[in-house]
């Protein structure tokens, strides 16, 4: 979400029907529940494919997977390039 820019977010929620206050919530770590599909939906939005798991099946803790190694390595190049930004 940083890499949207100041400004750059409530747009980025209009334009891909997310909920601007939920979004910041997930942002700010203030959720007040575990909400994996709306993690998943930005994700995506992001243009970072996932499928929701839950392993072991009687775990409450979801997972999610990428659909191959060369998105794992993108993912990993942003989170490092956006890391180092801070």
């Amino acid at each position: 979400m940083k890499m949207l820019g100041s400004g750059g977010l409530k747009p980025f929620c209009a334009a891909h029907q997310l909920t601007y206050p939920n979004i910041i919530n997930l942002k700010n770590g203030k959720l007040k529940r575990e909400e994996p599909r709306l993690l998943q939906r930005l994700l995506g939005c992001l243009a970072v494919p996932t499928e929701l798991l839950q392993y072991p099946l009687d775990s409450k803790t979801p997972c999610f997977l990428l659909p191959d190694a060369g998105a794992l390595t993108t993912f990993r190049d942003q989170l490092q390039f956006l890391t180092k930004a801070e």
